[in-house]
């Protein structure tokens, strides 16, 4: 395996309930010279086994479809926001409503477990960089995706509470742009905008710029995007936050 795909920098916990995936997981892992600091095949010792270690990713199981693997990633959502989530689902398990879940639960990442070992690399790698991956999913498809739902959640989420700027930097974040572009876009400081987005969070409930991304897609926020095509920034599911 080529040198790329090495980062020794990166502590990983698995929650895994299969021993053989678990073992696949963390021998792919340390193919990749990562270092899994911590296994478990129970999720119920998910939060205690990462308040141990504070890995940089944890990747959470999420068979049988339940609320172990989701309650597991909102604790540590609340408990441990320092640490990137990823969900990991068997294909036959894999849907759009357990995507959207995992996305709203506090995942920072979403894989298939019969993925490549050279495709769980760079996930785990993305993600402890600050992306957001949805796995097998292009950015124009998971777009798309929102956009079938925006008419359900249009009415219940219109941001009343934000002011007409707010609303259109939680906008252009909906469209995946990070501090940089938005601070272009608008023509101001890119610190204004962390300032902005740190008070729009909590206006709308969520925490964290993830969150914020879906619950503005589902309400319907987006309309045109400025400059470029709609998927800019999410191709292949990457979401600079």
């Amino acid at each position: 395996m080529g040198d790329t795909l090495r980062d020794s920098g990166i502590r990983v916990v698995v929650v895994e309930g299969i021993p053989l995936i678990l073992n696949g997981l963390r021998s792919a892992l340390e193919s990749g010279g990562m270092t899994v600091a911590a296994e478990t095949r129970d999720a119920r010792e998910g939060a205690w086994v990462v308040h141990e270690q504070r890995p940089d990713v944890v990747i959470v199981d999420l068979d049988p479809p339940g609320r172990a693997g989701i309650e597991l990633l909102e604790q540590l959502r609340r408990q441990y926001p320092q640490a990137r989530l990823i969900a990991a689902v068997s294909p036959e398990h894999d849907d759009d409503k357990l995507l959207l879940t995992t996305l709203m639960a506090g995942g920072t990442g979403y894989l298939l477990k019969n993925t490549e070992t050279t495709d769980l690399l760079r996930t785990v790698r993305a993600v402890a960089r600050g992306y957001v991956i949805v796995g097998p999913r292009g950015g124009g498809a998971f777009s798309a995706l929102l956009t079938s739902l925006a008419s359900e959640f249009r009415d219940a989420l219109p941001f009343p509470v934000l002011t007409d700027r707010e609303r259109e930097v939680l906008r252009l974040v909906s469209f995946g742009y990070g501090n940089r572009r938005i601070a272009q876009e608008l023509f101001i400081s890119e610190k204004t905008v962390r300032n902005y987005v740190s008070v729009i969070l909590p206006k709308i409930q969520v925490a964290s710029r993830q969150e914020a991304m879906v619950a503005a897609q589902l309400a319907g926020l987006q309309t045109n995007s400025p400059g470029t095509d709609v998927g800019a920034g999410t191709d292949a599911g990457l979401t600079d936050t």
